[in-house]
């Protein structure tokens, strides 16, 4: 027989076969066995101790044996293929690896010190063989899994209920509330799953809103371009594919007066929501200054708006231009955007570059106006830098040159049939690459 020792420096481990059998009592499991069983055990009990960080068990290991905690404490943790799941803070008079003791089974956690650990170790060839001297050892094993195998059924049956209620989107939080209240690991465990079920429940309403939002956003795009009037002089075609739900880029197009046609592309700086926010105000305020006659001052004043409490720091990079029909002149402005493509009927290509910074960032700052004419045949293409900036999975960009010829081969399309090829051959640039920033694109053929 093995008594357990008193540990150096810990002046708490028992050092009798009484004080042990009285520590033993202590716990649920052994409160059940009679004075002279727990004494048995007690007698034939060693000691153990361990340093914080050592592991005590480790799942999966065959389990044999349990500890009973005189001093300190140890985490348990279920390890899964996303790592270790924190389960429970084993404390002062409890027992770890209990089931090692009473089965043949393998560990179901992996247990750890959290300090300065002091148990006493039963070992499972110990109870049974006392089992034979002791019969209500036996009957008290048997009785503490049946208690345990009843004390799950309920809990389960809540969880699986809120599970399945859960996949249905008819969850409540009031399902749980009853096994919350209680104590144990289940319990523990059902506060993390009613957490879990909140986060959830919110993540799908943020969906909802996110969804709701993106069909505001396709709402304030301008409809297609009729073709009898003024606008047959043109043939247009603009498509919007964010990175996520809603995005930062805009495209718009309207006429000014019965002669004048005004296009737009642009890009706001971040993502997301606010991104989404400043794009709605920025093709407002945009809208609200184009019918200026002086392109200038109309291009200031919107700056001037933009920058105006904006605390947020944020600013739009856009190519703005106004196609006067008739005679096909066209004036712009670009405030620090990718410059777009003029394609000339003759097979040359132009580029519209930058005539000031990107609006909202400096109201004081002046934007020169461009001015150039399209001839029968010629084409604008207007872009933002998610097609320039399309990765693929070496990390390389799809660039200007790559637009450039893909523009070329596109010569002669009409303007959806152009976009449909740049965007697929941007797709095929970028294979399984995730898209990483709004495309925008917009071609127009010039055609009185």
């Amino acid at each position: 027989m093995v008594q357990a020792q008193q540990t150096a420096g810990s002046g708490a481990a028992p050092v009798s076969v009484d004080e042990i059998a009285e520590v033993l009592a202590l716990d649920p499991t052994f409160r059940q066995f009679d004075r002279a069983a727990l004494r048995a055990i007690a007698a034939r009990c060693g000691s153990a101790t361990f340093a914080p960080g050592a592991t005590i068990m480790r799942q999966g290991d065959p389990g044999n044996f349990a500890y009973l905690v005189l001093e300190g404490e140890a985490d348990v943790f279920v390890e899964i293929p996303a790592g270790r799941i924190p389960m429970a803070t084993i404390g002062r008079h409890r027992i770890i690896g209990e089931l090692g003791a009473f089965t043949d089974m393998p560990r179901t956690a992996t247990v750890i010190a959290r300090s300065d650990l002091v148990t006493l170790r039963v070992e499972r060839d110990t109870l049974m063989s006392l089992a034979a001297d002791y019969p209500q050892i036996g009957v008290a094993v048997i009785g503490e899994l049946g208690r345990r195998l009843h004390s799950m059924n309920m809990p389960l049956a809540y969880l699986t209920y809120a599970a399945g209620a859960l996949a249905r989107d008819e969850y409540d939080d009031a399902m749980l509330t009853e096994l919350t209240n209680q104590q144990g690991e289940l319990a523990s465990f059902a506060r993390v799953f009613a957490n879990m079920a909140a986060e959830i429940r919110d993540k799908q309403q943020r969906r909802r809103e996110m969804e709701a939002a993106a069909d505001i956003q396709k709402s304030i795009l301008p409809e297609p371009l009729g073709h009898d009037g003024a606008t047959a002089a043109v043939d247009l075609h603009a498509e919007m594919h964010p990175a996520r739900d809603i995005g930062g880029d805009f495209y718009d197009y309207y006429l000014i007066g019965d002669r004048r046609l005004a296009v737009t592309v642009a890009d706001v700086s971040g993502k997301g929501i606010p991104a989404a926010l400043f794009m709605a105000v920025s093709r407002t305020v945009l809208r609200s200054v184009a019918g200026h006659g002086n392109m200038a001052s109309a291009i200031g004043d919107a700056n001037n708006l933009l920058a105006a409490r904006n605390d947020a720091c944020m600013f739009v990079t856009m190519f703005h231009g106004v196609l006067d029909l008739p005679s096909g002149i066209l004036r712009w402005c670009n405030a620090g955007h990718d410059p777009p493509f003029l394609l000339r009927a003759g097979g040359g290509q132009e580029r519209l570059r930058a005539t000031g910074i990107p609006l909202g960032i400096d109201p004081s700052f002046s934007h020169r106006i461009g001015e150039t004419v399209l001839m029968p045949g010629d084409g604008l293409f207007l872009y933002s830098d998610g097609i320039t900036e399309a990765f693929n999975p070496q990390d390389e960009a799809y660039g200007a040159a790559r637009l450039e010829r893909a523009l070329d081969r596109a010569r002669g399309r009409s303007a959806a049939e152009t976009i449909a090829d740049i965007l697929a051959d941007t797709a095929r640039f970028a294979g399984d690459a995730e898209q990483a920033d709004d495309i925008t694109c917009l071609a127009l053929h010039y055609r009185p």
